[in-house]
């Protein structure tokens, strides 16, 4: 779970905690036999009233609570059908790239790997999996996600600026090498320049 995500766990905890605080039975009692004691019927009323719109309040705020836990928990839970659409599309794509393989010990390595993955991506082993806590779009989602960020980032051309950064250590380090007539004979070497 991200931090964002944490953090508005922890508030509505602690927004759960003062309610349920504020709205115990024995509170509300001592509220009541304070007012009652007073002997005032129409303050008694009033203070009643408020108590009454104070607990209408805090159903209201329970209410938005439950909701922002339920959103949360919607949010990190597979439903069946995206289960099933998993299944049925990642499967077979999978099973067409194993059987384009050339290597045949490689390919008998992939299927190993795609009969494990079929477990557990399986409908029951998914439902059992999020019902312990597991939570796959943050365990697989987000690091694929920065996986091909980062081969998508590779990918793209240098800025001009960093470009010319590069070229500006690649000539100092040239020109330190060429200073050292062993350096330049072992990169020679390397080079296959003898």
């Amino acid at each position: 779970m991200d931090e964002a995500n944490t953090k508005l766990l922890a508030e509505l905890g602690v927004k759960l905690t003062e309610s349920a605080v504020r709205n115990t039975a024995g509170a509300i009692s001592d509220k009541i036999s304070s007012i009652k004691a007073k002997r005032d019927d129409k303050q008694t009323i009033r203070e009643l009233e408020d108590i009454v719109n104070n607990l209408l309040d805090d159903k209201n705020e329970l209410v938005r609570i439950a909701q922002a836990y339920e959103q949360e928990l919607v949010s990190q839970k597979i439903s069946d059908e995206d289960i099933e659409y998993i299944t049925t599309t990642l499967i077979p794509l999978t099973e067409k790239f194993i059987e384009k393989t050339e290597d045949e010990t490689e390919r008998a390595k992939n299927q190993e790997n795609l009969d494990i993955i079929k477990a557990v991506l399986s409908k029951e082993t998914i439902t059992v999996m999020q019902l312990i806590g597991f939570n796959f779009k943050q365990a697989i989602g987000e690091p694929l996600t920065s996986l091909i960020r980062r081969l998508i980032e590779s990918k793209m051309p240098i800025n001009d600026a960093e470009l010319k950064r590069l070229n500006v250590i690649n000539s100092n380090l040239s020109i330190e090498i060429a200073k050292d007539e062993a350096a330049t004979n072992r990169l020679m070497k390397l080079l296959g320049r003898d």
